[in-house]
């Protein structure tokens, strides 16, 4: 099996601000006054984003995968093109007219982040010539402004060569739902998004909204889907198949707190289940782990477990259950 990540990559600055007297966190919010010095320390300077993110998982855990992205002249795109060739990852690069890069700066505080994200303004394309090889399926997740004309490319592309598409829209595309957006919903046949995010699609799509989980994943899957994977945080994960059963897996405690790169860690080791053809059950547990190993490190892709590891977590693991609700 074989997957085509189509996507965006930026760089990660992980900062944590040294001098919390100088913030008030106060109703999940952060202000500082103007005018302010504020020390900070860089934690971490790492690749990152969503398509970086799930290819590596998908890497890691022996699923061979390319990743097709949008890279420019400047010095943060040269970064990035140095570590994807150092991975066992073929890049195809569609070359940009930027002279920034795009990265976000994450801010580390006490019991959350605060992330300030740039991307990358560009007419974002989609060349099939540069897809030597039939992937099994693509992995269509965020694209910086101007994404509509990569999305219907990739549509194009895989309905013509009746290739399976899963989607994980980024903020940009849930931001900007129009029809391209819900034709890539229409025709993907995995799902993957958090809880949040399944309920703007479940709006888009029903014009209803619905808080109950399973009445949500029911409602979602009527759509047609093949597998829908939704991660609620602290509060663990839900995910329906083809059975039409519901099945919710707990979040285990873990001393990690690293939020940035778990959700993509979680759906990159579920996806990798799914192509291994292991059960809902295991897909699930096999993103648990991968989200806590992430949550355990610093970087967005460094706690990603590889496939020896995972076969031990799993093993190691057993109290940790799948139910059906």
């Amino acid at each position: 099996m074989n997957v085509l990540v189509v996507g965006s990559c930026l760089i990660d600055f992980f900062v944590r601000v040294k001098d919390l007297e100088q913030v008030e966190i106060k109703d999940k919010r952060v202000s500082f006054p103007l005018g302010a010095k504020i020390p900070i320390d860089i934690k971490s300077f790492s690749l990152g984003g969503n398509s970086a993110n799930v290819s590596s998982a998908l890497e890691k855990l022996s699923i061979s995968t390319s990743l097709y992205t949008y890279l420019g002249g400047d010095p943060l795109s040269k970064h990035i093109r140095g570590k994807m060739e150092e991975r066992d990852i073929k890049l195809l690069v569609e070359d940009i007219d930027t002279t920034t890069g795009s990265l976000s700066l994450i801010f580390d505080f006490p019991s959350d982040r605060v992330i300030f994200s740039h991307h990358n303004i560009a007419a974002h394309g989609f060349d099939a010539e540069k897809v030597t090889e039939k992937p099994d399926i693509i992995f269509l997740t965020s694209i910086g402004k101007e994404w509509t004309g990569a999305y219907e490319k990739v549509l194009s592309f895989a309905s013509s060569n009746n290739i399976s598409l899963a989607f994980s829209p980024g903020s940009q595309q849930l931001r900007e739902i129009n029809e391209t957006f819900l034709n890539t919903v229409r025709q993907s046949k995995i799902l993957m998004c958090n809880m949040e995010e399944a309920k703007i699609i479940n709006k888009a799509l029903n014009s209803s909204e619905i808080e109950n989980p399973k009445e949500l994943l029911l409602k979602l899957r009527t759509n047609n889907f093949e597998i829908l994977s939704i991660t609620d945080g602290a509060d663990g994960a839900y995910a329906t198949n083809e059975s039409g059963n519901v099945y919710k897996i707990n979040s285990p405690e873990t001393d990690g707190y690293e939020k940035t790169g778990a959700g993509d860690a979680y759906a990159g080791a579920f996806l990798a289940a799914y192509l291994h053809k292991k059960s809902i059950e295991d897909c699930m547990r096999w993103g648990v782990f991968n989200a806590i190993g992430e949550m355990k490190q610093i970087g967005a892709q460094t706690g990603q477990l590889s496939l020896e590891e995972m076969e031990t977590a799993n093993s190691d693991n057993q109290d940790i259950k799948v139910e059906i609700i």
